[in-house]
């Protein structure tokens, strides 16, 4: 574990404890071009050049120098293992942070004195150091030596308290049975993607592998305690740092936006977006329970940790990689970020190098955003953030998910039009696991929910091989997806479909040439090794749900639910084509009569049509949730 002091302010604060090594074990860094010092001219939201400003610093010696670095050290590691190659490139990217801030403290330091520069944080992840100042003293950063460019963050809302006090997590982790994929009920994502094909033929069921889950609130139902990382070298509630990590009670994730070891920040348990942390850990990697019959998880037997970072990114990508993290999950969209697009993108082109794999949905901002800004960042960032798009469950398109290709024109990239999505997973009418272990069939949507389902893939093909690269990993995946849209490779669903099973395969076998193993059982295509989409769709049925509703509705009051279908109105039987509730009542007056259907309870309500609340009916794909 790297350490570092959180005593005092500034540079002295930091200590490096990375082993000593010589000029000749350290990685060579690149310097970046230009002599002068580069200064982003986005002040959005800036009034005056007073106001105090966030901005991110990059000192000239960088391990990726300039924007088409990535590829071009790709090549250059294409041998190694990604465990080698983590364990190298961190000690390069921590062994030229000291040497460059060893040359900027003194003045930093004054900086800091004077009180020109506020809220100072280091970063090695990629090589500088963030702070907040007025743009009217933008000047005296140019100064510092090594100092090469210079992000001006636009002005964005501060980061919320917590709404709930803190409370310290302390688990029973006592581990999990021995696995066996016919114990529990699995979604019907689960199957579609072959998952269990995976865990049954292979074995594989993402055992040895953390995935890191960046949102912005998390429950604990037993399903995800089961298989919570647990940081081994912190004693969790003591209120100490045991690990000198600078990070305290960081046993189970963080929250560095808050600075606590607190993931809970909203208290309602009965909010779907309180529940979307959650259900993005779930569907990576759920397990089952011995009081429930369902395992939500496409990786069941992996690991995972919660991060919140607010305004922290650099911090929380840093505790992923030192934590040993392998899959790095982001279910949320940045938009406008400008020219500090580029920042976010060497975070992760760092990170990638440092055995990261970083994954997140394509975007809900189809029908509000113009190509090729509806995928925004993260996942618009290019070979480093695997982006899954959505389709609904007959495999149709997903109205709001968002289609490439992506523009990258900024100061550091210029790589012009990208082509993305890399695939797609399902989007749409999910189900959802609540708190107290409770289940609701259809619940939950967005392309939030399809990046887990690339993460939970990811974490199959890693637990199948630790050292497989991020870029041969990206070949693996896109090559083996089923395509579901037009021939080839498309804005909207990319490659296709996630296929686990082929993924996995593929990774089996390049393993076995590797290590100088006969390939010959993982060579080959077989029968039913992907999904067979006509027999597929024809087991399938539409119904009309709930997608909206007020809870000062009339309709909320009587109990009806997001995720209810419907069934009758008035006596009569709901059609697909219904797409809104009628204006009054069959019957006469303003009271309607529903039947309704949450899992396998069936509803009886009466409500006012007047003030019913409904926002909103779509029809979604029906066939059996849990096998």
């Amino acid at each position: 574990m790297k350490k570092r002091s959180a005593v005092g302010v500034g540079i002295t604060a930091w200590i490096c404890v990375t082993a000593a090594f010589s000029s000749d074990e350290k990685l060579t860094v690149e310097i970046l071009e230009g002599k002068s010092v580069w200064v982003s001219r986005e002040v959005v939201g800036v009034p005056n050049r007073t106001q105090p400003v966030k901005i991110r610093v990059w000192f000239d010696k960088q391990f990726l120098g300039d924007g088409k670095a990535y590829n071009r050290r790709a090549k250059e590691f294409s041998k190694w293992g990604r465990r080698q190659l983590r364990k190298q490139v961190v000690q390069s990217l921590q062994f030229t942070s000291e040497e460059s801030y060893r040359t900027a403290a003194a003045s930093i330091e004054a900086l800091i004195e004077k009180n020109k520069i506020t809220d100072f944080k280091r970063h090695w992840i990629v090589n500088g150091f963030s702070c907040r100042l007025s743009l009217a003293n933008v000047k005296e950063i140019r100064n510092i030596p090594g100092v090469k460019k210079i992000f001006v963050e636009p002005v964005r809302g501060r980061p919320g308290k917590e709404t709930v006090p803190p409370k310290q997590l302390d688990f029973p982790l006592d581990g999990q049975s021995k696995f066996d994929p016919d114990r529990y009920q699995h979604p019907w994502y689960v199957r579609s993607l072959l998952a269990d094909r995976t865990w049954k033929k292979w074995g594989i069921t993402g055992k040895g592998t953390l995935n890191v889950i960046h949102d912005f609130n998390f429950f604990y139902p037993e399903g995800l305690v089961k298989n919570l990382y647990q940081n081994s070298a912190e004693i969790p509630g003591n209120g100490l740092d045991d690990d000198e990590n600078g990070w305290v009670d960081d046993c189970y994730g963080y929250n560095f936006a808050t600075k606590s070891s607190r993931l809970t920040v909203l208290a309602d348990q009965g909010q779907l977006q309180a529940m979307h942390g959650t259900m993005c850990a779930t569907i990576v990697c759920g397990t089952g329970t011995p009081d429930s019959p369902y395992e939500f998880g496409i990786a069941p037997e992996a690991k995972w940790a919660g991060v919140i970072a607010g305004q922290n990114l650099e911090e929380a990508v840093e505790w992923a990689i030192l934590q040993g993290a392998d899959t790095y999950s982001m279910s949320f969209s940045q938009p406008n970020l400008g020219e500090v697009r580029s920042h976010w993108r060497k975070v992760m082109e760092h990170g990638s190098f440092c055995g990261v794999y970083f994954v997140s949905g394509a975007g809900n901002f189809a029908q509000t955003a113009l190509v090729p800004k509806q995928m925004r960042t993260p996942e618009d960032i290019p070979e480093v953030v695997f982006a899954a798009a959505g389709v609904q469950r007959d495999l149709s398109r997903t109205e709001f998910s968002s289609k490439g290709p992506v523009l990258w024109q900024t100061e550091h990239y210029q790589d012009g039009r990208v082509q993305k999505p890399e695939v797609c997973a399902f989007n749409q009418g999910l189900p959802l696991l609540l708190p107290n272990g409770g289940i609701r069939s259809a619940a939950i949507n967005g392309n939030s929910f399809a990046g887990p389902m690339f993460c939970g893939a990811i974490a199959l093909m890693l637990s199948a091989d630790p050292d497989l690269l991020p870029w041969d990993l990206k070949q693996i995946i896109t090559s083996t997806a089923t395509d579901i849209g037009p021939a080839g490779i498309d804005n909207q669903t990319g490659h296709g479909l996630i296929n686990c099973y082929r993924a996995v395969k593929e990774v089996l076998r390049r393993k076995a040439i590797r290590e100088g193993r006969e390939p010959q059982a993982f060579t080959g295509r077989e029968k039913d090794d992907e999904l067979q989409i006509d027999e597929y769709r024809s087991q399938l049925k539409k119904i009309v749900v709930v997608a909206r509703l007020g809870a000062g509705g009339s309709a909320f009051q009587a109990g009806l639910r997001a995720g209810d279908r419907l069934l009758e109105i008035d006596g009569e039987m709901v059609s697909e084509s219904l797409k809104k509730l009628p204006s009054q009542s069959k019957l006469g007056g303003s009271n309607v009569t529903i039947k309704a259907q949450r899992d396998n309870q069936i509803l009886r309500l009466s409500f006012d049509l007047r003030s019913h609340g409904v926002r909103g009916l779509k029809t979604i794909f029906s066939g059996p949730v849990f096998q």
